[in-house]
């Protein structure tokens, strides 16, 4: 009896042991060993259950403690540029921090982008979570990512050379000879504007060029006849460039709107989701006016909002 007691109690102090030494080899692999692995050291604020609710397209941003937007490479004030400081500001820059904001992680911005397809496809190749830069809606773009419900409702718009537009005229309506434009229009290269240009401006030639100044130029030398692009960057040039606004007519076409709207990979899912209730949620009902006659304000208002 007395060496069964023996036996019992050498396997109890085993069983300890070995109990002891899994726990401790558990533990080191989430990292209360002192592991310096980010990853882990999210594993170890956050409760397994709740890392186990969370969909992959959160997760995986949660888990990096960083967001990454994708933005095109050339400045388009006042939505994204860079300051006399610096620093990137704009709407589309306060918006989307704002997002990072509510999810408690940093934020990062990709402006490796040449071209504003260029965004959509780091987005689709997954290089970035989110794209802004003012984008277009296509139908080409989405077939590779999901649109968010838009931030900003605009208008197209054309910067017309009036001496050509009155040539063309021939006692017709201007609305007429408007919709009838004959010659070459310049837009942004590689921009959702060479596909809006294919489907309403059929007897023109469409000239792509790689960035707005560009069109404005060539509108200008009288290579194209109209520039083409959304309502404020056309009244910007009113605005900003008088002289250049007395030899053209500026048109925003009202059946035409070119809502803009970010981008995110075709299977995230929860972030397309989580983006769509933020805008809501925002409620900054956004236009052309407001932006460029309220900037300030605007900025103001997003930052209060979104507790920047």
């Amino acid at each position: 009896m007395h060496r069964h007691q023996n036996f019992s109690t050498k396997i109890h102090y085993v069983s300890v042991i070995l109990i002891s030494a899994c726990l401790l080899i558990g533990f080191s692999q989430y990292g209360i060993a002192g592991t310096t692995d980010p990853n882990l050291a999210v594993i170890l604020t956050t409760p397994p259950q709740e890392a186990m609710l969370q969909p992959p397209s959160i997760k995986r941003i949660l888990d990096r403690g960083k967001l990454i937007v994708a933005m095109y490479s050339g400045d388009t004030p006042p939505f994204y540029f860079t300051d006399k400081n610096g620093e990137l500001t704009g709407v589309d820059v306060y918006l989307i921090k704002g997002f990072a904001q509510l999810l408690k992680v940093d934020i990062e911005f990709n402006r490796d982008a040449k071209t504003f397809d260029g965004v959509i496809r780091k987005v689709a190749e997954r290089e970035a979570d989110v794209g802004i830069s003012k984008l277009g809606i296509t139908f080409p773009r989405a077939m590779k990512i999901r649109y968010t419900i838009p931030y900003i409702m605009l208008y197209e718009g054309l910067l017309i050379n009036r001496i050509e537009l009155t040539k063309q005229a021939k006692g017709r309506e201007q609305r007429e000879v408007i919709q009838n434009l004959k010659g070459k229009i310049g837009v942004i290269a590689r921009s959702s504007y060479v596909e809006n240009a294919k489907d309403r401006f059929m007897n023109m030639t469409i000239m792509g060029y790689p960035k707005w100044p560009q069109v404005v130029e060539a509108a200008v030398k009288g290579e194209v006849i109209a520039a083409y692009r959304d309502e404020t960057e056309i009244k910007k040039i009113i605005r900003d460039k008088p002289d250049i606004a007395l030899k053209f007519l500026t048109v925003v076409l009202k059946d035409a709107p070119d809502p803009k709207a970010m981008v995110v990979a075709w299977d995230s899912y929860h972030l397309l989701e989580l983006l769509n209730l933020y805008i809501s949620k925002l409620d900054l009902n956004l236009s052309a006016n407001k932006v460029l006659d309220n900037y300030n304000e605007l900025i103001e208002e997003i930052k209060k909002k979104t507790r920047q």
